[in-house]
């Protein structure tokens, strides 16, 4: 794979996803750039194709994003990118088995800490949302115990998915996991929040699950 040209297509990608407004035109003309691009091959032209219809969704509506990624593991159902991006992707939509089985195929060794953590995160909450609550808690203390690790100037990718299955499942969570390790998930959910200094953002959530 090339690496380095798929990373500056998906910085070009980053730089017109943060505009305020997005640029249909030059939304576009990306596009056609990168499927005309020679350097690219087309398992690499189509990760792409479907990394802006993830990103584009409401301008590029003929791509057809899952189709991409799935299309992709067809063939190399080890790429890591193809998997990562069909289980956020499928997460969106509340298909959550699917999410977490792509999840689960990720070599998390190559990530950064932080998308280490969101991506643990994800599965966790996708047993939550699946309602297999013993196999969430399982997951749950260790995450949280590695957010704690990171440096207080490291990236740290805010935990909404996490706090918003947390605050829709929680008194079921906590019924089948029992009063005491809900409290020291709290206490350890909010020791993290605190670290980040979080706990305003997401005061909200934090209303609905705290003990």
């Amino acid at each position: 794979m090339n690496h380095e040209l798929i990373e500056t297509y998906r910085d070009l990608i980053g730089e017109l996803e943060g505009s305020l407004e997005p640029d249909e035109a030059a939304i576009h003309g990306l596009l056609v750039e990168i499927e005309a691009d020679a350097n690219l091959s087309q398992v690499e032209q189509a990760f792409l194709r479907g990394y802006m219809g993830y990103h584009f969704l409401d301008v590029l509506t003929q791509v057809d994003c899952e189709a991409e990624f799935r299309g992709i593991l067809a063939h190399d159902p080890d790429h890591d990118l193809a998997n990562l991006y069909l289980g956020y992707q499928t997460f969106d939509i509340g298909n959550y088995a699917t999410a977490m089985e792509q999840f689960q195929k990720i070599n998390l060794d190559p990530h950064f800490l932080w998308s280490q953590i969101k991506i643990r995160e994800l599965i966790v909450c996708c047993h939550l949302h699946l309602q297999q609550f013993l196999e969430a808690e399982e997951l749950l203390c260790p995450v949280l115990r590695q957010a704690m690790e990171l440096d207080s100037n490291d990236d740290y990718a805010h935990p909404i998915e996490l706090l918003e299955a947390l605050a829709e499942w929680h008194a079921e969570f906590s019924a089948v996991i029992g009063a005491d390790a809900w409290q020291c998930d709290i206490k350890l959910l909010m020791d993290v929040l605190q670290k980040y200094d979080l706990t305003d953002t997401f005061a909200e959530q934090l209303a609905q699950i705290s003990p």
